[in-house]
């Protein structure tokens, strides 16, 4: 499979490489900002600020890997066909970690209430849409060598992606009887959306890899 766009090729082998490397720094910036709302949510701010601090930082390494990728790809890698909607996908995987950096950055800088009998909520929520990244990740990995895993894994990427919106739909619900000020309510369903997000993306990635695999399969 993709055989036809000349992935045999010693250029081609590199952008591979430096995709799965990309992904890394991408899922390294989603487990850093899991630590961090952890640690947030255990009152732990000193070390919720570090594990923000190093999201930070892998979300830059994930940004110059981007970059890098599109590089390759301008001195020839892969034919022009392919091209462009691999930059695509490699963009649309660069975003996993710009929400993930953003989720962070909302949380710590902005420091929302969260009652205690909440926390168990938000710590499930936060699990469920950073695991959505699991899945991707073994897609991307055989996206050139085995479709069937490929179309496995993407399936896995939406099932999980549905339990994070289902715990999404009862912690909001939860939060909006509760009885708290509104401007409370509203600040912790902006928390809900920004943890939400991160799977959402990872969707919508998995979504671009399921029409490139259709798209270029043979």
């Amino acid at each position: 499979m993709l055989g036809f766009l000349g992935f045999g090729r010693k250029k081609e082998k590199e952008v591979r490489v430096l995709i799965c490397q990309h992904l890394e720094s991408v899922r390294a910036t989603v487990e850093q900002m899991k630590l961090s709302m952890d640690e947030y949510l255990a009152g732990d701010i000193k070390n919720a600020k570090e594990n923000g601090f190093q999201a930070h930082l892998m979300e830059k390494v994930a940004d110059a890997g981007r970059r890098e990728i599109i590089e390759k790809l301008h001195k020839g890698a892969f034919l022009p066909v392919f091209r462009e909607d691999l930059i695509r996908l490699v963009a649309q995987q660069d975003k996993i970690a710009d929400k993930a950096e953003s989720c962070c950055d909302f949380f710590l800088t902005q420091r929302p209430e969260i009652p205690a009998d909440f926390v168990e909520q938000f710590k499930e929520l936060m699990s469920a849409s950073a695991l959505t990244i699991t899945p991707y990740v073994k897609a991307i990995e055989n996206m050139f060598s085995d479709y069937a895993i490929v179309k496995t894994n993407i399936r896995e990427v939406n099932s999980q992606e549905e339990k994070a919106d289902m715990v999404e739909w009862h912690l909001t619900r939860d939060i909006f009887c509760k009885d708290i000020p509104l401007a409370q309510k509203l600040h912790l369903r902006r928390l809900i959306s920004h943890v939400v997000r991160i799977s959402d993306v990872i969707e919508d990635a998995a979504d671009d890899l399921d029409i490139l695999m259709v798209k270029y399969q043979i």
